[in-house]
Parts: C-alpha cells; structure tokens; sequence
C-alpha cells in the first residue's frame, strides 16, 4: 500500500506542469506489437514514443539516462559506473548544463521535454519498475547527455581509452567489433525501376543499444518508421514516406591522444610546467547486495581531459564531447521531404560519426562518409600518441563538409558501406578521389565482398539479387580475409598430426557459413579462441599488418578440437549445432560469422553443452524501395519488440529473422488502425 501511495504522489507531481495530455496521443499496436505513434503535435508523438517504449523496456531506458545522473553504478555495478565516470570524466555534464538552452532550439527542446515527461509519467505509474530509488524525474539535461556521452564513446574515446589503459595504442586504437552494412542502388539500375535502400546496422541485440523499432507520426509532419536506442527520442535509422537512411560507422581518425610530460600537479607544454584544472568525480557502484562510495581525481589539460594509467599520462582531444545536437539533427532527418531538406539537416554535422546511405521517391541516392573530423596540419606526422608538449598539435577546426567523402547520384548508380574505406563505396569508374589526414584506409569482408557480389551482376539489379547480396554469409579468399588468414589455409597435416582432421576440414572449407556448413563451425571456434589470445575485436584481423601466424592457428586449432571432443563428441557438426539464436524457450540454428554480410557474433552460453549465443551482428533490418508511388518498407528483428519474457512478443520475430523473411510495413493509418492488435492512450 505505501509503495502504491508513493506512486500516486510522484505522479502527481510530474504532471503538475505537464505539457502534454495523453488523451493527445494514441498508440497502435500491430499484430507484432510493433507501436504506431499518433499525436497531435510532435511532442505529443514523443510522449508517446516514450511510454510505448518504456512499456517494452523501461529498464534499458532507465540504464541509459542513469549514466547522466551518475547513477548507473548502482544499478549494474562495476560495468555502469564506468559510464558515470565518463560522464565527468569528458565534462559532458557541465556542458551539457552550460549549452543547452543556447544550443537546442525552442521547438526541439519542446519535444525533448516530452518524451521526458513520458519517461517520468511511466516510471511514477510503475514504481516497482524503478531501478535505483531517488533518481526520478529525469529531465532533458539527462537525455541530451545520455546521447552526448553515449556517441563520444562509439566516436572513438571508448577505444582511445581501452587503448591506453592496455598500453596499445599504435596497435588498437580505432576499430571494434560494432560495424553495420547500408546499400543504395538507382533506379536506372534496378529491374523495376525502384530506389533500393539496406538499413543494416549491427548492434548488440538485446540490452541499451539495441534496435527498437517504432513508428512515429504527427499532425505536424513527424511520420517516420525505423529503429532507436533505448533513450532515444526519435528514429536513428529508418524511412520517412519520402526518403530513408542507414549509418554504418565509419573509422577515420575522429580525434587524437596526446602523452604528457608530467611533474607532480604539472605538465610540460610548450616548455613551461602548467598545472592541471582538477576536480573530484565521486561516484557509488553496486557490488553484490551493497553500494560503495568511490572518489576519482579529474585531470584536465589544454589538450582536454587526462587519463592516468600505469604507462603515463595521456590527454584526449576529440570533437564529440563538445557538439550536444545530435538529437536535433536525427529529428530533422526524420522530417525531411527531400534531399534538400535532408542536406540541410546533416549539414549541422553534430552526429559525430556514421556513413550515411540514402534514398528517395525521387530517385537520388547518396552517401556521405559524416562526422566531426579534426583539420589537421598535413606537415605533421599524426602518429599516435602525439607529443603533448606541442601547442602546435592542437587543431581548433573541422574538416568542412564540403571536404567529406561523398557521392550525390554516381554514374555506376549504386552505393555501399559496410565500414570500409572511402575509396571503395561504388563501382571502380565512380568512387570518391578526394582526401584529408586521418582518413580510413583500411577494407573490411563485407566492404569487399559487396563489390566483388556488385561486380559480378551483369545487367540490371533484381530484388533477388539485392537480397542474396545482403544476406551473404561467406568471405573473400582473395582479399583481407583470405591474406590474414593465409597461413591458416597452407597449413601440413602432416605436420601437426593431432590435429589433422581439423586441418582437412579447415583446408576443404568453402568460406561460407551456413547453419549446416560443418567446416563453418571448425572456422567460427577458431576465431573465437584467436579473439581471445590476441585481446582485441576480431575486426582488427582483417586490417592488422600481420597475418594470423602458422604457430597461432595451430594454438587456435587446437583448443577448437579440444573444445569440441569434450562438448559434442566429435569434430564433425553443423554450425547450427553449435551457434545458436537463443531467447527464453526459443533456440535456433544460427547462420552467419563475425564480418560476413550475415553478420553473426555469438559468445559462449553453456560451456557444458557447448553451445554459443548470438549477442549482436544483424539485429533490426530494412530493405525498402522508393518510388513515386510510395515507399514500401519491409522490417525484422532479431527477437522481437518486447525486452519483457512473459511477452508473445519476445520471441515472435525469431523464426522469420532465421528465415530471411520480413515484415510489410506501411504508413497507411486506415491500415494500421483496420489490423491493430490494441488502440489506447498513455495509461489507459
């Protein structure tokens, strides 16, 4: 009873200054439970967004707005205080506090307050679904912080830090296993004369940065459908009527790390010792049934914040943590008609990373390799860690936009981006020639073998074609796989007589991966014991110097064949039989590896059957066409649109994602409301 009194007090107090009523707003759910969002006003249609998706996944939300408050410590332990230290660790708090309101505008911090106002709303009715007591209301400084911590870390800061603190810099400073596959063909080029878009980004699958999907629609023109993060206030990848986008991220050198000279509280720049700026981040962290206090020191240089570690002192210089906008351009993104208003939105460059890959009713496509990348003195050698005794290394400017890899409707009619370089983004007559320090040169599999598939179509794109392409699961022999791996394939069974059998298998593999393909399953264990020696994302042996050696793969072999004597029995499976699609009840044979077009990254999930979970890879898909007529979106996820395990719709999409089937979406309300599984308001 007191609990329930509490409840009714707070959500009182929440909606004493509310600004938008619920019976405003509507919420449709389809037979998948996907929600349709209707409101009157765009604030209204962010209410609503935010209490379906509190509905689906309140806790995820509450993770990823927690950070903001210093609060995710005490929530999930050692992991989320981390992100409570970087929150002050990188200043984004006070910034955030000290530029928002001259930042933002008027109306966008009008949608922001109510999407809030739908997150606090839903919390004061549901009080047992609060994770850490006292930390409701959130507020739009929450929010806007939330976003700005959450993209310096993917921009580059969360591996600049792991970097440092293992002493790789050199080695590990840019990529992770987070990558993403975007494909844009022209009309002229297609079978049927249709714009074709892939939105393929591969997330985790389940937790705070996970695809949730939505439909957002309001009187004032907001009428968009694709997938956000939990904490998101609109669509981040996904389709208007007019237009759609995909990201994929992009590796150029987003910002630098600087190894200081230090002496006590004092650093050597310019051949003077200065003093840090200091401060105090104090922070709490859950370990097991109790809250600990912790206390960190907070150094700050004029290269920007310091990390100390048992190597040195290193400061951290990078753009992202200095730009609050994001959330503004995705709302303006969401609200384009044309490619126009679309340009006039990623013009504002506050989305600190992503390739963009585009498409519209009116036939154009576009890509964008986007972000805030530093302009740098191209008579300086931009090693890393730079000299920070050097004020001459301090770059106080953007690359222009004008400057960014881009294609505007290419002669080969078709662009692609799976986290390759620039230099390989259309056909071989029509990619971007242009330059500027810092710039990604490295391919991955997918980039290269979305060209080699390109290639090798003679004539016009059929949808088949476009559907094969994307769902691809094998690697290129000729390219960085094949070169990485080199030693791998030449290996004498001879030689190593233990483990013969596994190098027969390996040496007949066909470099695919499907759920059947038993060479796979030889292939997928040896990745995951070479991640495991070398301490670093698998994506970093397909752009590292080096090839996997032959003492390695030996090493890797056979620990796999080891591994699957004790587990299964035998060498002899299916990768299915050991990779698996697993939530609740359901579990699937899982197709796909770690950078195929399938992209599938599975860990360990019982070690005693010896069965490995997909935890990210594909997740949440579009492949849509554009044409006069209209955009006709076709939509999967990996599980479903409830994070709750007592929902049909945890598990619902499970099968179809398995299967290579889709989900027809469409922006028709006479449609939706004639199908819809539920119609209500916000607390009804």
């Amino acid at each position: 009873m007191k609990l329930y009194v509490v409840a009714l007090l707070l959500f009182a107090t929440v909606n004493l200054n509310a600004q938008v009523s619920p019976e405003n707003v509507t919420i449709v759910r389809d037979s998948f439970g996907i929600p349709h969002i209707y409101g009157k006003t765009d604030a209204d249609a962010a209410y609503g967004l935010a209490w379906a998706h509190s509905e689906d996944d309140f806790e995820h939300i509450q993770e990823n707005l927690l950070a903001a408050k210093g609060m995710l410590g005490r929530a999930i332990g050692k992991e989320g205080v981390l992100f409570d230290y970087g929150m002050k660790f990188l200043g984004v708090d006070t910034f955030v506090d000290n530029h928002i309101d001259k930042d933002l505008s008027a109306k966008f911090l009008t949608v922001m307050e109510a999407y809030i106002q739908g997150v606090n709303d839903y919390g004061a009715k549901h009080a047992e679904e609060v994770l850490v007591k006292g930390s409701l209301p959130f507020t739009v400084n929450d929010a806007v912080k939330g976003y700005t911590l959450n993209l310096a870390l993917m921009s580059g800061v969360g591996m600049a830090l792991k970097a440092i603190k293992e002493n790789r810099i050199a080695e590990f400073y840019a990529p992770n296993e987070i990558g993403s596959n975007a494909m844009a063909i022209a009309p002229a080029k297609t079978e049927d004369g249709k714009a074709y878009l892939l939105i393929n980004s591969h997330q985790p699958i389940e937790g705070r940065f996970a695809w949730y999907e939505a439909h957002i629609s309001s009187e004032e023109g907001w009428d968009a459908i694709g997938g956000l993060f939990p904490g998101g206030a609109t669509i981040f990848v996904g389709s208007n009527k007019f237009l759609g986008w995909a990201h994929t991220t992009n590796y150029h050198t987003t910002g630098d790390i600087f190894k200081l000279q230090v002496k006590g509280n004092k650093y050597l720049y310019d051949g003077e010792w200065k003093a840090f700026a200091t401060g105090k981040a104090k922070l709490k962290v859950k370990l097991g049934g109790i809250v600990l206090g912790v206390s960190k020191k907070l150094r700050f240089s004029a290269h920007g914040p310091v990390f100390k570690s048992k190597h040195g002192y290193y400061a951290l210089r990078y753009p992202a943590y200095r730009d609050l906008r994001a959330a503004e351009q995705w709302y303006h993104m969401n609200k384009s008609r044309n490619f126009n208003e679309f340009e006039q939105a990623i013009k504002m460059q506050s989305i600190p990373l992503f390739n963009i890959v585009y498409a519209d009713i009116d036939g154009n496509i576009f890509w964008q390799s986007a972000g805030m990348f530093p302009l740098r003195n191209n008579l300086v050698r931009w090693t890393q860690p730079l000299d920070g005794t050097r004020s001459d290394l301090l770059w106080t400017q953007l690359l222009p936009y004008e400057q960014k890899p881009a294609l505007f409707n290419p002669d080969c009619d078709y662009v692609f981006n799976c986290n390759q370089t620039p230099y390989n983004t259309s056909g071989t007559a029509c990619n971007w020639k242009g330059s500027f320090i810092g710039c990604q040169q490295f391919q991955y599999n997918r980039g290269e073998r979305y060209g080699e598939l390109m290639k090798q179509i003679k004539g016009k794109v059929s949808w088949s074609d476009f559907m094969r392409i994307k769902f691809d699961n094998s690697y290129c022999r000729d390219s960085s796989y094949g070169q990485r791996f080199k030693h791998v394939f030449a290996l004498d069974e001879n030689k190593h007589n233990d483990i013969a059998d596994c190098i027969q298998k390996i040496k007949r593999w066909d470099l695919s991966s499907n759920a059947d393909n038993k060479e796979a399953a030889i292939a997928m264990l040896m990745h995951q014991y070479l991640v495991k020696k070398f301490k670093f994302p698998f994506a970093m042996l397909m752009i590292r110097k080096e090839a996997v050696s032959e003492q390695d793969a030996v090493w890797a072999l056979r620990k796999t064949k080891k591994f699957l004597l004790k587990t299964h029995g035998t060498i002899d499976l299916q990768l299915g039989d050991l990779q698996r699609n697993i939530r609740g009840t359901v579990s699937l044979p899982a197709e796909g590896l770690r950078e195929v077009s399938r992209a599938a990254d599975s860990k360990l999930y019982d070690k005693k059957q010896g069965l490995y979970r997909l935890n990210s890879g594909d997740g949440y898909i579009q492949m849509n066409k554009y044409s006069k007529a209209g955009v006709e979106i076709n939509a999967v996820n990996a599980y479903g649109a409830s994070a709750h395990a007592d929902s049909k719709h945890y598990t619902d999409q499970m099968e179809m994602f398995q299967k290579h089937q889709f989900r027809q979406m469409t922006f028709d309300k006479s449609v939706i409301i004639k199908n819809a599984a539920s119609i209500y308001h916000p607390g009804k």
